[in-house]
């Protein structure tokens, strides 16, 4: 699918318009509508986040189209599940490139690096559900907010801000570890942390289908931790936080943001994840007062009544709102082809979003489009089970590390 452009929007910019004015066109791109692909984790260990991250994509689609849609072209997602597995990932990638002007949306790291040759020679521009580090070298991975690593920097360094860490303690980190995009990403953080700030690391590793983290929360305590670091998904979490009540380990646990989902917060689990779990997130919670999330969250509760929310609503719509104003500046440059959308791509200086982050930066390749990370407390009584306890901050570890 890759019709030529007819009509005109916005003004022409630059040499990125054919010689006539027209618009050069791209794959996904028609007269009168954007396709963009989302391939999610729909019915995998990720599924609720998945879900939600979807919803926040749709939200910010109806938004603009309700608004005149981009160059007064309507946008619509094509959505597809693979589960969270690499292979039918692949496959449905390859299935969909064709016909889409990029992806709002990838669940799954080991998905991403499986097609990446095809993706650079495609040339298409996608936006991870995944904050690896190493995905920043690519200049077709849209990284929307903070890398696991810097989470992880920021969220030791509020511990020690809190008086809830001394110099000396041991944390201990329970991490994914054939997950190496998220979990080593994760541990590398922690790694550097402990070692800018005079702590010790004790690490305790697990595949991503292990369901018992009885042992390795067992192993952590023996070592004396005085905290713990969980870079688990959202079963694993439930496991690891119901293995500290039993084993009496009481101290701080502080979780990358994809090992929550607000379905943790039923029975005894709740009480102890509302007692000693902090969840670290460059994107604010889903029940806040700041500006841009309270108007997401009015809308999700118009079009999903029956819906259960969580902040990756918040970062769904946020991914939309970043691939938005790189097509706004595309439409600016006649170009919507995918070396036209890439270079607009990188001429995105600030995306605003109303508090929902901080301002994102897409120009530089190699630097995370951002590096403030909220720190949260699980909370019941709210809806997507997350409230502020700190806002905004970037640690001065994260400073040193660079990204």
């Amino acid at each position: 699918m890759a019709a030529v452009l007819l009509a005109a929007c916005g003004e022409e910019s630059g040499d990125s318009a054919n010689s006539n004015g027209s618009f050069r066109g791209g794959p996904g791109v028609t007269q009168d509508k954007i396709f963009l692909g989302v391939l999610s984790d729909l019915s995998g260990p990720f599924a609720s986040g998945g879900k939600n991250v979807t919803e926040g994509n749709q939200l910010f689609v109806d938004k603009v189209n309700a608004e005149g849609g981009i160059c007064g072209r309507k946008v619509e997602l094509i959505v597809r599940d693979h589960a969270f597995d690499t292979e039918k990932g692949k496959k449905e990638y390859l299935s969909l490139e064709p016909e889409v002007l990029g992806f709002v949306q990838l669940v799954g790291a080991q998905i991403a690096e499986s097609i990446e040759d095809d993706m650079l020679h495609q040339q298409i521009l996608m936006a991870p559900t995944s904050w690896k580090s190493a995905l920043l070298d690519n200049p077709y991975m849209m990284v929307v907010g903070a890398t696991y690593k810097v989470d992880v920097m920021n969220g030791i360094e509020h511990l020690m801000r809190e008086g809830l860490l001394s110099r000396g303690d041991t944390v201990g980190h329970l991490h994914i570890s054939d997950e190496a995009e998220y979990g080593d990403d994760a541990l590398s953080g922690s790694s550097f942390a402990v070692a800018q700030l005079g702590l010790n690391l004790t690490k305790a590793s697990l595949k991503n289908a292990d369901p018992d983290m009885s042992p390795g929360m067992a192993a952590l305590k023996q070592a004396g931790v005085k905290a713990v670091v969980l870079s688990t998904n959202p079963r694993q979490t439930a496991s690891a936080v119901a293995a500290a009540a039993q084993l009496g380990l009481t101290v701080p646990i502080i979780i990358n943001n994809p090992g929550f989902a607000p379905e943790l917060l039923q029975g005894q689990l709740a009480t102890v994840m509302e007692r000693q779990v902090f969840v670290l997130s460059s994107v604010a919670p889903f029940d806040s007062a700041i500006a841009g999330p309270r108007q997401v969250a009015a809308a999700y509760r118009s079009t999903y009544p029956q819906g259960v929310p969580s902040m990756a609503v918040n970062y769904g719509y946020l991914v939309g709102l970043s691939f938005g104003s790189v097509l706004q500046r595309a439409c600016d440059h006649k170009d919507f082809s995918r070396e036209g959308v890439l270079k607009a791509f990188r001429e995105v200086e600030s995306v605003e979003s109303g508090g929902m982050s901080s301002p994102l930066r897409f120009s530089i390749t190699g630097r995370p489009s951002a590096t403030r990370t909220f720190v949260l407390r699980p909370d019941s009584t709210v809806s997507g089970g997350l409230s502020i306890a700190a806002n905004l901050f970037e640690s001065e570890v994260s400073r040193k590390a660079g990204r």
